[in-house]
């Protein structure tokens, strides 16, 4: 599957490498990237120069721990209209809520979805569709520290996640992770990368909130929406969520579009797009349990057995 990012995401590493004393052309050169695509806000890169770009400046700088050092001096507006979006919401949780619906303004490349969550924390997984190897790694580490970092910036409080998971295998030494991310509570080599949260915290003003602003942005957004997902990723991530919504009763639009943090209108455009439809998606996933289950829905199937 074809991916692309911002071009903004690039510039913030070479701009890194820049004040690190390296050559941003010569890294960018290293990665094989044109240096023209670097000179227009707008353009779009395929994604693997990112992850390509950490791991080069990983090995300039000689510091396993290069990666959670720079995100450590993003500043919110970094990442353009999508930093915007998030910033100018009412409170943290409305501004996370901008991130399922926009992440692809600044790349197709991740996707984050709602994890488990309690009565007391919620999780969010991170997805990463093309990377691997040490790249990947510090792409994750980028993204995760970049989301952090925003969100003490827009809160202006210390507000740390209340643990962290990585796929990637323990470093030798955790104390940039703890340093970076606040939380002692690191868990490598998991099934997923996820941050989590008090859900406490969603209720918190942000100092950035700015209501006029945001209602302009979203509308200039959904006049100018986002690069969508792979046609086939929309079907998949709802029927993903049908599952667990068939496991407590009768699968709900509103519920389903919330946990993917979108509108209902959009998921069910997003369908269509697809080729496929909310009540046609509820009626696969209904008879994906039946069969799971052992149960038909022919009605005449007992009496033909009698």
């Amino acid at each position: 599957m074809h991916t692309s990012d911002t071009v903004l995401m690039p510039r913030f590493i070479l701009s890194r490498a820049a004040a690190a004393g390296i050559d941003p052309n010569r890294l960018a050169r290293e990665a094989g990237m044109p240096t023209w695509l670097l000179a227009d806000n707008k353009s779009r890169t395929p994604s693997d120069y990112y992850p390509r770009l950490w791991e080069l400046l990983e090995r300039e700088v000689g510091d396993p721990n290069t990666t959670l050092r720079m995100v450590g001096t993003y500043r919110v507006g970094e990442l353009g209209l999508f930093d915007y979006l998030i910033s100018t919401a009412d409170t943290l949780g409305e501004g996370l809520a901008v991130v399922g619906p926009y992440v692809g303004a600044v790349s197709t490349n991740f996707r984050m979805d709602p994890g488990e969550q309690t009565e007391t924390e919620a999780t969010f997984d991170l997805h990463m569709i093309n990377a691997e190897g040490r790249g990947r790694e510090l792409a994750v580490q980028s993204s995760l520290g970049i989301l952090v970092s925003r969100i003490r910036q827009v809160t202006g409080l210390p507000v740390n996640p209340v643990r962290m998971t990585f796929r990637q295998r323990a470093p030798q030494e955790h104390s940039a992770f703890v340093e970076h991310f606040g939380t002692t509570r690191l868990d490598f080599g998991a099934p997923v990368d996820s941050m989590t949260y008090r859900l406490t915290d969603f209720e918190l003003p942000q100092v950035t909130a700015d209501p006029m602003l945001a209602a302009v942005l979203r509308r200039y957004a959904a006049s100018a929406p986002p690069p969508p997902p792979h046609a086939t990723e929309w079907p998949d991530r709802v029927a993903t969520e049908l599952r667990r919504e068939l496991r407590h009763g009768e699968p709900s639009l509103d519920q389903v579009a919330r946990r993917l943090f979108t509108s209902p209108r959009t998921l069910q455009r997003r369908l269509a797009d697809s080729g496929t439809t909310w009540r046609l998606e509820v009626d696969r996933a209904r008879k994906r349990q039946s069969e799971m289950l052992g149960v038909t829905d022919d009605p005449h199937a007992d009496a033909e057995q009698h």
